[in-house]
């Protein structure tokens, strides 16, 4: 028995030789870990246009081309760079009309695609009319008639590169990289 104890004694006295002295006395410091955070829903969008519409070619459910104009950016970070592309939607497009009936036009931007992420948009309402001319239509109507159903208004145009704004619908989560040497 004797024998037995002297061998655990060797044992547990070689394995205090293969660890340090100092094992588990050190403190543990950790990298530190990059924060998640986001940018808010609500936050506005800068975009212009890429494609020219128009009152009298437009119908409701074409899409048209939008591309960012400022990062989006939260906490010194940029989450979506200038120049990332998107799409718009044209609601309501009317022609000029006779008697002077202006045309008119509202789009909708519904996101911008970054990384294979769909950002979703609202709140951008372009909302146009042409120039009316029914008072003139009126006044001609008054001598003659006919030429009053052939005078119209005028068109919505819209060049590209008109810029806009809108909202992001969501959250946009992101991890800011860390501050590590």
């Amino acid at each position: 028995m004797m024998l037995r104890f002297g061998l655990w004694a060797v044992a547990f006295s070689a394995l205090g030789a293969v660890l340090p002295a100092h094992a588990g006395t050190d403190p543990i410091v950790a990298a530190p870990a990059p924060a998640a955070t986001a940018v808010p829903a609500g936050t506005y969008v800068d975009f212009e246009i890429l494609d020219p519409l128009n009152s009298k070619l437009s119908k409701p459910g074409d899409r048209f081309r939008i591309r960012t104009t400022v990062p989006i950016a939260s906490n010194g970070a940029v989450v979506v760079p200038a120049g990332a592309l998107g799409e718009g939607e044209v609601i309501h497009a009317a022609r000029a009309r006779a008697a002077g009936k202006a045309g008119e036009l509202i789009l909708a931007a519904r996101f911008i695609d970054y990384q294979g992420q769909r950002i979703a948009l609202r709140s951008f309402r372009f909302a146009q009319a042409g120039e009316s001319r029914t008072d003139q239509a009126i006044i001609v109507g008054m001598v003659a008639v006919p030429v009053v159903l052939f005078m119209a208004g005028s068109e919505v145009d819209v060049p590209v590169g008109v810029r806009g704004q809108a909202k992001l619908v969501a959250d946009i989560p992101f991890v800011l990289p860390s501050s590590g040497n």
